[in-house]
């Protein structure tokens, strides 16, 4: 119990001192003390909560327009990752995590570094699709979706909201598809409800810090944490 709430914990810090990367780090450490399984549920029911509080304080400045699209291309992407994921075997299981990650890292990187032409309004539904199935494979969903948000000409409050309110939305969808495949048990309620007012404390706490240190150097130590982890799943399949 102490681990996955000192996991989740750390997870909200990060997203809130970096403002990404709650479902990668939460995904790289609890399916060391709880099996994939459960991690993927408590992620999901964490997850939920901490971008509903965020959502909720933020409302007044989601771009409704640019949601739409969003949601409708995510929600379909959910099933999709996550049919694709009931269908390997559970070694196989931790090495496509354990890549996705380090995609995702590798995604990250590169795109922190891009520069030149806006993404077309378009690709929102390509975008959505990739980021709903990553979602629902594995909770790490995240990164596409910034990719686009934070390339839209929006202010910094409403790039934030906005994301936030498409989360939950792929969140509640992933949650019900877990209900219905009967992996919420009663342990995912207890070690959440544990967790939830540590981590939105640590989402506060990340927030306060944000301005007294250097991005550069919080990213580059998540990157590597998160390299390590997800190398670890890659090479050893579990």
């Amino acid at each position: 119990m102490s681990s996955v709430v000192a996991a989740l914990a750390l997870a909200g810090f990060v997203q809130g001192l970096t403002g990404f990367g709650f479902g990668l780090i939460a995904m790289g450490l609890l399916p060391l003390v709880v099996g994939i399984d459960e991690a993927q549920a408590v992620t999901t029911l964490a997850g939920i909560a901490a971008c509903l509080a965020l959502t909720g304080l933020t409302l007044r400045h989601v771009r409704w327009s640019g949601v739409g699209p969003l949601w409708l291309s995510t929600l379909v992407g959910v099933p999709i990752g996550f049919g694709l994921l009931a269908l390997l075997p559970r070694t196989l299981v931790f090495r496509s995590l354990g890549l996705a990650i380090c995609l995702m890292v590798a995604f990250e990187l590169i795109v922190s570094r891009r520069r030149g032409a806006r993404l077309p309004d378009w690709s929102c539904y390509c975008i959505g699709l990739v980021s709903g199935a990553l979602s629902g494979a594995f909770n790490i969903g995240g990164p596409p979706l910034v990719l686009y948000i934070f390339d839209r000409p929006w202010s910094k409050e409403q790039q934030v909201a906005t994301l936030s309110c498409v989360f939950v939305a792929s969140g509640l969808v992933r949650l019900g598809l877990l209900l219905t495949h009967g992996r919420i048990h009663d342990s995912t309620w207890i070690s959440t409800g544990w967790a939830v007012v540590p981590m939105l404390a640590a989402i506060a706490c990340g927030n306060r810090l944000l301005n007294h240190i250097p991005q550069r150097y919080l990213r580059g130590g998540v990157y590597a944490i998160l390299l390590a982890l997800g190398g670890r799943y890659l090479l050893m399949g579990g």
